[in-house]
């Protein structure tokens, strides 16, 4: 019964941290300014909605009550170098916790959960990619604007 306790814990982190991730890249995509950083983060606020709704699916399945996870409180303003080295560590804190979990449910017999699980941490690290690029994007573009 710990065993079960302790897998339905971490399945619920997870997903509260893909709740979080996603809501907060909508957050960003709305106040952001620049056309090619607001369909960034809005692509990947999207593909985080759809992993967690794949998670959700699966604990459904699993038996496992939805969870309530209030959403995250609105953020200030705050400078986009910031705000995607933050979503850039996101991207890389959810990557390495669902491989953890995903491979540990693996190993303990659960291969579908343990499968999905990994599939959501090898495209949070596509996304922590796509948010490098965007922040090279972004200090590209502020040297230009100094230099001018």
């Amino acid at each position: 019964m710990e065993e079960r306790e302790r897998r339905v814990g971490e399945l619920l982190e997870a997903y509260g941290l893909l709740v979080a991730a996603a809501e907060l890249g909508a957050q960003r995509a709305r106040k952001a300014s620049d056309p090619v950083l607001r369909a960034r983060w809005l692509a990947i606020a999207g593909a985080r909605a759809e992993q967690r709704d794949r998670l959700l699916a699966r604990l459904s399945a699993l038996g496992i009550a939805r969870p309530v996870v209030p959403p995250p409180a609105p953020e200030a303003q705050r400078e986009i170098a910031r705000l995607l080295r933050a979503d850039l560590a996101t991207s890389h804190a959810l990557a390495a916790r669902c491989r953890r979990v995903g491979r540990w449910l693996q190993a303990t017999g659960d291969a579908e959960t343990g499968a999905l699980l990994e599939r959501i941490a090898s495209e949070s690290l596509a996304h922590a990619a796509e948010l490098a690029r965007s922040l090279a994007y972004h200090y590209v573009r502020e040297a230009r604007s100094a230099a001018q």
